[in-house]
């Protein structure tokens, strides 16, 4: 009798061990019996937070925040700096700007983490030269946006060498550099 408790326990201690994925989708598994149980994915199980709270999670969000390249000390309290950074990202990801890290929140960094890697800034830049010339010097600060149509792009200053030599600042405009090659001026 303890074996057949044990054999349908397992399939629930399986489920509960199932690493966690990121983003906001659902990831199904199987039990015995072929029952679909749905696990909660990483962005729906950390917690909602705002100003005043305190904890590891407020660590993890503003380090997250740290590496897309957004400025905040990583302290593990969500003071008046984390809840400003917070709106910021907000604003460039077309979320709603009210400083609370909820499920969306969550997911837009998990995600801009993945498409950073997928899209660098070094990428972005080749592109740039490959529209615009060699001769061109890009800066920016590494932020990966979002537009309004959900489409990613980096925000660079294009300078012209040549009149950088010659004393001047050398600007010839802002560009917004998407992963499919677009480089649109502002």
């Amino acid at each position: 009798m303890l074996k057949k408790k044990l054999l349908v326990m397992i399939p629930t201690v399986a489920l509960m061990l199932a690493p966690l994925g990121t983003g906001t989708s659902n990831t199904e598994a199987a039990s015995k019996g072929s029952q679909i149980q749905k696990i909660e994915t990483k962005a729906e199980t950390r917690p909602t937070l705002k100003k005043g709270s305190r904890s590891s999670y407020v660590r993890d969000l503003q380090q997250s925040l740290k590496d897309v390249k957004y400025h905040v000390g990583v302290d593990g309290i969500f003071g008046t700096q984390t809840q400003n950074v917070v709106r910021e990202f907000q604003v460039d990801h077309n979320l709603a700007s009210d400083g609370i890290v909820g499920p969306k929140t969550w997911a837009a960094l998990d995600e801009n983490k993945v498409e950073r890697r997928q899209f660098t800034e070094k990428d972005a830049i080749a592109l740039g030269k490959k529209k615009l010339g060699n001769n061109i010097v890009f800066s920016g600060d590494g932020r990966l946006l979002k537009d309004g149509k959900g489409k990613s792009y980096y925000n660079f200053k294009a300078a012209n060498k040549d009149w950088i030599d010659q004393g001047g600042t050398g600007t010839i405009g802002w560009f917004h550099i998407y992963k499919d090659g677009r480089v649109v001026e502002q």
